[in-house]
């Protein structure tokens, strides 16, 4: 029993390494064709991830296979019809191969979506209004000071007192009470 409990937690160990390579792979990877093996893994379990085709196709890009690129651009479109970046991306694959007239249409649908992002605020859920706070019956009155003691009364015509003078430094033993060479009975 002991056996197969570890021989199932092993292999559930190692699934999750996988999983967790494939993610990394796709996300993080520098070299482009380890980016689109782990993409293409994520891709197989979960086949609506805009995000993992678009990390695919910007890999294909990369490594120069501008077709599978701007077909994973447009999966992304498809999944995200919002995604200025994949418009933008795919505008630029399709630039790459001479195909100019649908670049200027796909970077121009990338430029009006920045420009709803940017120009619209965020909706966010309306926030249910405060509740009203609840009075204490009966206020506190101010303390008194201690019998015995009064607090003195501050002189408004007074001036205020200048402030303490700095702390001598380290080497005010060496010129005399902090004052510079030479200051000393004024000579120089």
């Amino acid at each position: 029993m002991l056996q197969l409990l570890i021989s199932v937690a092993l292999t559930l160990w190692a699934i999750t390494c996988a999983l967790a390579n494939d993610e990394q792979d796709c996300f993080q990877s520098q070299e482009p064709q380890l980016r689109i093996k782990g993409c293409s893994e994520m891709i197989e379990r979960v086949p609506d991830d805009a995000t993992a085709y678009h990390n695919r196709a910007f890999a294909y890009a990369l490594a120069g296979e501008i077709d599978s690129a701007i077909e994973d651009y447009s999966r992304v479109i498809a999944l995200a019809p919002s995604n200025a970046s994949a418009y933008a991306n795919r505008g630029r694959a399709f630039a790459s191969k001479g195909d100019y007239a649908r670049a200027v249409e796909d970077e121009t649908k990338a430029h009006d979506l920045m420009a709803k992002a940017t120009a619209e605020p965020p909706a966010l859920p309306a926030k249910p209004a405060p509740a009203p706070k609840k009075r204490v019956a009966a206020q506190k009155a101010p303390t008194a000071a201690p019998k015995g003691k009064e607090l003195p009364k501050p002189n408004p015509s007074a001036a205020p007192e200048p402030p303490p003078a700095p702390p001598a430094s380290l080497w005010s033993w060496l010129w005399g009470g902090g004052e510079p060479s030479g200051a000393k009975n004024g000579k120089p």
